[in-house]
């Protein structure tokens, strides 16, 4: 049976204690491939947290016939889950902005530590969200920059798009950067659930597995032929589309839609006249990777991401 244990309890301003919990599945050995599946470091992808814990229930069930071991933490932000915020409570700060951590810090602090400290020496570590707050995202995994054995891997995971994604200036206190090779899966809509895009991440989820040596194809819920084929893209093609006056963003595209380049992709209109303030177009022929859906807008806000395929 699995082996369910605490990564670090720490002591609420209640009084009461948060424990970060840790699924084993399997057993170690040398020369044994060991998983890390990460979820919920910001409490409002709740996707991801889904998908880990359909994950844990497949491997369950397989659990005797595991070549090595999967950990799975389900929720490293249970305080923001339960609250669906990106940040975590009381302390107001991003726990993807907190890594590698401190042992004696605040709470997050030492959480992100204790999780770096349990999973360091894995051999594959997947990290599993949501799409960003206000967006609806295309399924897809990002990897490190020139990062080519993460990019082939990702290959399988069952998403529409994988991109080598260049480091912004957060990027070392994140936590995927602390792990080479690290698969970041996202798609989906921010705080929000769809079966379809779980039902995707999970499978994908499980086919990795296989693809490092864990699970066996025949223990698969489903066949790998069905999987999707993704397509591989460099930073230079993903185009960041921003708003530049305030009002109403109104998009005329969903996600991955085919657009021609100076296709509209969406108006900014005054609210109280409905004047169009903005006509928003496509800088590039290629498909919709994600669009925004929360519409206030101000000057400089993302209100989609175009992709050239």
């Amino acid at each position: 049976m699995s082996e369910m244990s605490a990564v670090i309890q720490v002591e609420l301003p209640s009084g009461d204690e948060l424990a970060i919990i840790r699924w084993r599945f399997g057993r170690g050995g040398p020369g044994v491939p060991r998983v890390a599946i990460v979820a919920g470091i910001r409490g409002d992808a709740p996707e991801g947290i889904r998908v880990a814990h359909q994950v844990a229930k497949v491997l369950e069930q397989c659990e005797e016939r595991l070549t090595g071991v999967v950990d799975v933490y389900p929720c490293a932000n249970p305080l923001g889950a339960h609250q669906g915020t990106r940040l975590w409570p009381f302390f107001d700060v991003d726990l993807n902005r907190l890594f590698p951590g401190k042992e004696s810090g605040h709470q997050p602090d030492r959480v992100a530590h204790a999780l770096c400290t349990d999973i360091r020496g894995s051999t594959q570590v997947i990290e599993l969200r949501g799409a960003r707050e206000a967006f609806s995202e295309v399924i897809h995994a990002q990897v490190r920059e020139r990062d080519t054995a993460a990019a082939e891997l990702a290959m399988g995971a069952n998403v529409a798009l994988v991109w080598a994604r260049k480091p912004g200036p957060a990027a070392t206190q994140t936590f995927a950067h602390q792990f080479p090779g690290t698969i970041v899966l996202e798609g989906g809509t921010g705080n929000r659930l769809n079966n379809a895009v779980g039902q995707d991440l999970q499978e994908g989820v499980l086919h990795l597995l296989t693809q490092v040596g864990v699970l066996a194809e025949a223990d698969l819920p489903f066949h790998w032929a069905a999987m999707h084929r993704p397509v591989a893209v460099l930073d230079a093609q993903v185009f960041r589309v921003r708003a530049e006056r305030s009002g109403l963003f109104l998009p005329e595209f969903g996600v991955w839609s085919e657009v021609e380049k100076g296709a509209t992709l969406g108006t900014v209109i005054d609210p109280e006249n409905g004047t169009v303030l903005q006509v928003i177009e496509s800088p590039t022929k290629g498909r919709v990777m994600a669009v925004r859906e929360h519409p206030v807008v101000y000057p400089g806000t993302m209100v989609a991401r175009v992709v050239t395929v």
